[in-house]
């Protein structure tokens, strides 16, 4: 329900993502000019601010932690998107069989941590982060393979 109003209220997106305000383009730059694994990790907060900014400029509704929801939602979303692409260039250049091991394990490593997470916004924020970071690590065995 929520989502379904912020998108009536958000019709007319000022930023190349979708209706939330956020725009996946940032997070291209920022891996773009990052030079390390650690760098490109840092990434993960990319585009949040500039979200909120146009969320919280929109949402005229009671729930004081929607725009921060949206946000994280459509920032997990990008990295999601780049994680997928990512994963797929890997497949084709290192040994598929132990990344996809790799990879099945990892999810149930960032869904075991993330649920530690008080509350729903940091397990939002845990999730992203922990996407962010496995997206920067497989960049990396690519580009070293």
């Amino acid at each position: 329900m929520k989502r379904a109003l912020l998108m009536l209220l958000l019709a007319s997106p000022v930023y190349a993502g979708d209706s939330s305000g956020f725009d996946p383009a940032a997070i291209d730059q920022c891996l773009g000019a990052a030079e390390t694994q650690g760098a490109k990790a840092d990434c993960a907060d990319t585009g949040m601010q500039a979200c909120l900014d146009y969320a919280s400029a929109k949402y005229k509704g009671d729930d004081p932690d929607f725009p921060m929801s949206n946000c994280l939602d459509a920032s997990h979303q990008a990295w999601e998107a780049k994680l997928t692409a990512t994963y797929q260039d890997a497949l084709n250049r290192l040994p598929a069989e132990p990344l996809r091991k790799a990879e099945r394990d990892w999810i149930t490593y960032r869904d075991a941590l993330c649920a530690l997470s008080d509350g729903d916004l940091a397990q939002a924020r845990c999730v992203r982060d922990e996407t962010a970071r496995q997206t920067a690590l497989l960049m990396s065995l690519s580009e070293s393979s």
